[in-house]
This record gives structure tokens, sequence and C-alpha cells, in this order.
């Protein structure tokens, strides 16, 4: 429906203006069908008014993953998007060396019969379990995409951590960095001044702590490969279960050999994607969706903590905006 706002603009202007629908996209819907106001067909040059009803045809698109038949946890669904749970240990691409057993394969199968072609929006590493986005259709994507790079797309993660000396609860941290390729492991990220790697921007409130480990709410600014597991092992929290890049400073600060019972009980970085929030594909209005914390991590915590409550610390943070000034973490310079 055309708001008032935008009557008396080309049928063009308004699809690229405000659906954010590309060159690309416009020619493929007309190849498809065209568009139509109010059941008429038109062209993208006609001139739209206030309260006009314009629909069109969805271009067909190939799946370009092999649908499997994996049960998926469903947190959200609209007309253009699924939200899932993915369980740790699940890619969320297919990757040269594990096709089979992926986050989008799975949800293939689960859109097939639904109308839909998955397109994940953003990623989570294969051990970190959590919300992910996946848009059922092109238009969808590009829109969500656009929104992660203005930085509307809110991603809001947990993490059983160790706790820093003096570890301060209730306050949040901000570790503005550089990442950059390990060059002895590419595949891993050394953190390095901002000026000489990709920015990556983290924001962590300690929630609570219990013994040598804390609960730990994340806010990401940025999306960099393995920033947050990176950037909380540089700047003294590492994650438990994180070997990549935790285990030597766990073991150093822990002289009684605590961290390796947990790293050893734990087989998976403690990380969970716990909270998505992004503007709504039909009418941008924003969209809040939680995502249940992986048993796993509840009972890890259950027996550090003595109480299962890694939930309620969750609905407590989710809310809760991270400052507008950078307040620097203990290592920084």
């Amino acid at each position: 429906m055309v708001p008032s706002d935008l009557a008396g603009r080309r049928l063009s202007a308004v699809l690229s203006g405000r659906l954010g629908m590309s060159r690309r996209m416009l020619r493929r819907i007309i190849q498809a069908g065209g568009f139509y106001v109010n059941g008429e067909p038109v062209y993208l040059s006609v001139t739209v008014q206030d309260g006009d009803r314009v629909t069109w045809e969805r271009p067909e698109e190939e799946v370009a993953v092999e649908p499997e038949n994996i049960p998926l946890e469903i947190c959200y669904e609209d007309d253009d998007v699924i939200v899932v749970n993915k369980p740790a240990g699940m890619l969320t691409h297919p990757s040269p060396h594990e096709r089979r057993g992926s986050l989008l394969a799975a949800a293939a199968h689960y859109l097939r019969d639904r109308g839909g072609v998955p397109h994940a929006v953003h990623r989570l590493d294969k051990y970190t379990s959590g919300a992910v986005l996946i848009a059922k259709h092109a238009h969808a994507h590009h829109q969500l995409d656009r929104a992660l790079r203005q930085g509307l797309v809110d991603r809001r993660y947990v993490a059983i951590v160790y706790a820093p000396e003096g570890c301060e609860t209730g306050r949040w941290l901000t570790f503005v960095d550089g990442l950059a390729p390990n060059p002895h492991r590419p595949s891993r990220r050394i953190v390095v001044p901002p000026d000489r790697g990709d920015r990556a921007v983290t924001h962590a409130l300690p929630l609570v702590q219990a013994g040598p480990l804390a609960l730990v709410a994340l806010v990401l600014e940025t999306g960099r490969t393995h920033q947050i597991r990176a950037q909380m092992a540089f700047h003294g929290m590492p994650l438990v279960g994180d070997r990549d890049y935790t285990y030597a400073l766990a073991n150093r600060r822990d002289p009684l050999g605590q961290a390796s019972f947990y790293e050893k009980a734990f087989g998976r970085q403690a990380l969970h994607a716990y909270a998505l929030s992004w503007p709504r594909v039909e009418d941008r209005a924003m969209c809040k969706v939680r995502a249940r914390v992986a048993d796993d991590m509840r009972e890890l915590w259950q027996t550090v903590a003595g109480r299962d409550d890694i939930e309620a610390w969750c609905d407590e943070a989710q809310d809760v905006e991270p400052p507008g000034d950078p307040i620097y973490g203990p290592m920084d310079a």
C-alpha cells in the first residue's frame, strides 16, 4: 500500500527508495511477470497515488544447496524470514570440507513446500549456538543485508568466560580493535590496532560471577570472523571451551587446574546468540526474537553457579543498551 508521503512519485522511485529494490531485482521481477497497481499491469514509470496497492510476482530462485531433512527449532516466522535456533556443531553454510548437514540445507528442506529459498543474513561459527536470521527470498535478503550493514540488526550473545581479576559486574566494557588473519594459522584471527586490521567493536556486560567463571552479555557493532572469541581472549575474558583462543591463557591464570576441568567437561566455546532484532521487510517495524539458551550451556552454568538462571539473566540484559561512548576494557591501551 502506497503511503501518503510517497504519493505522486514514480513507481520505480518508490520500489528502490522505500523498499530498497536493486536494479537487478527490478529486472528479475519484470521478467517474472512485472508489477501491478490495483490489479492492473503497469510500467515502472507510472505515478502512484496514496492508497494504491502495488503487487508483483516473486521471481523463481534456484536453491543453492541440496535440501536435507534435518529437524529445526524455529523461533519465529513470517512471509519474509525465519529465525532458527542453530545447535552447536552445525555449519551455517556448507564448506568445501563439509558439504552436508548445514543449517542452509535444513532450511532449504523446511522451505521447499512453503515457496521459499533460504538466504542466511548472517552466520554463526560452527560451535556457536543460537539465533540465525534467514531470508526466504532474494528481496528480503537484499533488504536485511542492507539493514545489517547500516547497523539496524541487533545481535545479542551470552558467554561463559574466565573471570578477570577484579571482575566488575553491571558495567559495560567496549572493545575497539582491529582483527587480522593469524599469519601462522590464517583461519584464526589476531587482535591488532584498529588501523592495522578490520575494525571490530564489541560491547561486553559482565552480569554475574560464580567461582572462576562469569556470565557475560555481548552486543556486536561489527560482525568480523571470530570477533567475540578473539577480542574476549585478548582483553582478559576468554570463553570457556574455546581452545583456539583460550586454553593457554586460562591455564596460566588457574594454578589449581579448574580451567582444565571445564575445558574437558565442555567441548565447545561457551557462546550462544540469544536475541535478534531487525526491521521487518514488510513495514520496517522492529521485530525482536529470543532463542532459548542451549542445554549444554545451561548445564555448565548450573554446575558452576548452583542454579539454573541463565535465561533470567538473558531476559534482564536483553533491553539494556550499551553506552554511546566507549568504555574501554581492562587490557586496552
